[in-house]
């Protein structure tokens, strides 16, 4: 992140404005934002809302509305104005694959395997990330293993497939035990520490040696149907196994989970479903039993992507947007520090508010205001002591928008002589 400060002091009506360019702890990193200071006056007051209490409406980004003056109005204060920009950054990454080997991903199973081979290999090298591929499906020791899959190079070590068991190579490992239908949760779960052994050996302590400290985590999951138990209940389990590694909390999150599942295929096929697009219910055209839509809630949740399965044909453009999703990402936060007043001042916290402005253009959307995490959602924000931190849903859909803008907006008063 690339930052200039500069500060002044003006203006009545103590005001403070934080704007950042948005990013996550699901699968981004995080950081305190500096501050480039320019003057602004406070927003007026508007009535209480159902997100909380009562909030200034904010402009777009870069302005604030006139404040009134005459009978009733404080006694004119400094204000200060705090500004954040981040740029796009290029972090190293480990990508878990998690493909369902049941008896109807035979066709899913075999476009898997030619494009991990081929063009997602090739776009990752091409990237300059610093990248590991990590895949936790069943191996193919045989032709008739029809939903198995094996790796050549240049990932793996193998040159030729099927072949008696994978073939781990600098970038590439693979934990082969079988994913069935709609047991993905369970499976990642159980071989996180090797409580489910691979069918070969080759990793006691299950797929968890093979992560990296500090490197982002990214999950693909490809399969026909729905998970066995709740988004929430799997962020539970898999915080609590690795908080480094996913995050400490299900609402703090250091990973990001795509889904290649059953939803319909958008008019453009190879485009890809937003964290900010609703969950897809209506199946795509092909041999699936559902939409997913257990795994599309746990991508919104973290900011991934959704694709349909029934592409298979196009899943080289799948892993190329993918690729290039995880070999760039914003280097902000989506947590913003409370700025200091000007002295003789204090900041009232009750009166807190935030927007949004889409990188694509358009009016900006308000975020209300919840009290815990329990309310959050996908236009929420939370304040206390610390600081002012977005809604996981929050931030993981502002961290897919490139040029996405978030003010936030404080207001303050004079201090009381005692």
């Amino acid at each position: 992140m690339s930052i200039s400060t500069r500060a002044r002091r003006v203006l009545p009506m103590l005001a403070a404005v934080l704007v950042g360019a948005p990013g996550c702890g699901a699968g981004g990193t995080s950081g305190k934002p500096d501050w480039e200071q320019t003057p602004a006056p406070a927003a007026p007051e508007a009535p209480p809302t159902a997100a909380g209490p009562a909030t200034p409406t904010l402009p777009g980004p870069g302005s604030l509305p006139d404040i009134p003056s005459g009978p009733g109005q404080s006694e004119e204060v400094e204000c200060v104005t705090a500004r954040a920009e981040a740029e796009l950054v290029r972090e190293p990454v480990d990508i878990i694959i998690a493909l369902d080997n049941s008896g109807s991903m035979d066709d899913e199973a075999r476009a898997v395997e030619s494009n991990i081979n081929g063009s997602f290999a090739a776009i990752l090298e091409q990237s300059g990330v610093d990248y590991r591929v990590i895949l936790v499906s069943e191996h193919r020791e045989r032709d008739a293993q029809d939903t198995a899959v094996c790796i050549t190079a240049p990932l793996s070590t193998l040159s030729t497939c099927p072949a008696e068991q994978p073939g781990p190579g600098a970038r590439f490992f693979h934990y082969s035990t079988s994913i069935g239908s709609g047991n993905s949760f369970d499976v990642l779960l159980e071989t996180f520490g090797g409580e489910r052994e691979d069918d070969f050996g080759l990793a006691p302590l299950g797929w968890s040696e093979w992560l990296r400290p500090g490197a982002k985590k990214v999950f693909l999951e490809f399969t026909d149907d729905d998970a066995n138990t709740s988004a929430n209940e799997f962020l539970a389990s898999l915080t609590a196994l690795s908080p480094e590694d996913f995050g400490p909390a299900p609402n703090e999150l250091h990973f990001a989970w795509h889904s290649i599942v059953g939803l319909a295929e958008r008019a453009v096929s190879a485009d890809p479903y937003a964290p900010v697009d609703p969950i897809e219910e209506e199946e795509c055209a092909g041999n699936v039993f559902n939409a997913g839509t257990t795994y599309q809630e746990l991508s919104r949740l973290t900011g991934g992507l959704r694709f349909p399965i029934c592409e298979f044909d196009g899943y080289d453009a799948v892993f190329r947007r993918i690729a290039e999703d995880v070999a760039e990402s914003r280097g902000v936060a989506c947590e913003f520090a409370i700025p200091e007043p000007p002295g003789g001042r204090v900041l009232d916290l009750g009166k807190v508010a935030a927007s949004y402005q889409p990188g694509a253009g358009g009016p900006p959307r308000d975020l209300g205001r919840v009290e815990e995490p329990a309310r959050c959602g996908a236009d929420a924000f939370l304040v206390d002591a610390a600081g002012v931190r977005l809604c996981p849903e929050a931030c993981a859909a502002l961290k897919a928008d490139p040029g996405g803008v978030v003010d936030v907006l404080f207001t303050c008063q004079e201090a009381l002589l005692r």
